[in-house]
């Protein structure tokens, strides 16, 4: 969820934010939830030597994080995509060539499904994963 923070610099010029992969939904997790789990899997023997893999409770494209930000800031925005070269050229300026391509595998060709959303956190916590609604209010004032 803390990637939404790679859009401060256009939510401080404005309303609209410009990326690449608009189609491309992803299950982001709360990093406190990630930490949490991280910390009962060190400290618990029961998931020695396992592979857990996380998600957050919800698959949301970059519009539909920005909605829930918008609410979070009193704000109406939204997500312009970037696609085909100019998509390349933002990811370039930002990661090495074998980054920018992997991304474009993962994302724009559909070889990786970041969508999935998996109960790990409330098995391992014994609650609900939080919400990117719950992350953008409580990480408002940063953006």
């Amino acid at each position: 969820m803390s990637n939404a923070l790679r859009w401060r610099p256009q939510l401080r010029a404005g309303d609209v934010v410009r990326g690449p992969f608009g189609d491309a939904a992803i299950a982001a997790i709360d990093p406190a939830d990630l930490a949490a789990v991280v910390a009962v899997a060190l400290t618990d023997r029961a998931y020695a030597a396992r592979c857990l893999e996380l998600s957050g409770p919800a698959a949301l494209r970059p519009a539909d994080q920005l909605a829930i930000l918008g609410s979070a800031l009193g704000r109406t925005l939204r997500f312009e995509p970037l696609t085909g070269s100019a998509a390349i050229a933002e990811l370039a300026g930002v990661f090495p060539p074998a980054f920018v391509e992997a991304q474009l595998r993962f994302f724009d060709r559909g070889e990786f499904d970041d969508a999935r959303v998996v109960p790990t956190v409330a098995e391992v916590l014994g609650r609900p994963a939080g919400t990117f609604a719950q992350w953008a209010a409580a990480h408002a004032s940063a953006l």
